[in-house]
């Protein structure tokens, strides 16, 4: 099998991803600023490196970053409306990272036959794609608790997780949830039909 990169090593906090890209948004991102964006999310100097370079892959790097860029204020809203802010939070996930992307459409697709997905059967369906490996570990074990902490999934019990149906969105926050779609679905359009997609499953 193909080794693919996955990339994700850390998790951050969502509040810290938010700071970050309030500041890319307004000009005012640097690597001053995010160093001490991860060093008062994380300790030790490897892993604060390690959460910048999160940082930057999430918002300066990110391919979803022009898109956000053409309506800043509306961005800034939705950072400030709780039904707004998890979409755009994904979104960012996803279009930096194919395994969040990946991750959410195979939960997608169990949650539409059932109502718990566990670990035991997300990881081995990961495992085809990325490879049993220490990377995949990792990075499954970042993946989660960021869609966690941004209100996508509910943890029951270890290992156990629930959906948490979206609702109350703003059609701008919709449309960019669509373009994260969209990046990794390079060969659909937004005049395809898009909804009947697993990844689309948190949104219904």
């Amino acid at each position: 099998m193909e080794k693919i990169s996955i990339g994700i090593e850390i998790n951050v906090s969502l509040t810290v991803l938010e700071l970050a890209l309030r500041s890319v948004l307004d000009g005012a991102a640097t690597p001053a600023y995010f160093m001490e964006l991860s060093s008062s999310d994380r300790v030790g100097e490897n892993r604060i490196k390690k959460s910048v370079l999160l940082l930057n892959r999430l918002t300066t790097r990110n391919p979803l970053l022009p898109y956000l860029e053409q309506d800043k204020p509306s961005v800034e809203s939705m950072l400030r409306n709780k039904f707004d802010r998890p979409l755009l939070m994904v979104a960012l996930m996803s279009s930096a990272y194919t395994i969040f992307y990946d991750t959410l459409s195979l939960l997608g697709k169990y949650f539409h036959a059932q109502d718990e997905v566990g670990r035991a059967l997300l990881l081995p369906k990961l495992c085809e794609k990325y490879g049993s490996n220490r990377s995949l570990f990792k990075a499954y074990n970042c993946v989660i608790p960021m869609l966690i902490e941004a209100n996508f999934l509910h943890r029951d019990q270890p290992g156990i997780y629930t959906k948490v149906r979206q609702e109350k969105y703003s059609e701008a926050a919709l449309d960019i949830y669509k373009q994260s779609f969209l990046l990794n679905n390079p060969t659909l359009s937004d005049r395809d039909e898009l909804d009947g997609y697993p990844y689309f499953e948190f949104i219904r």
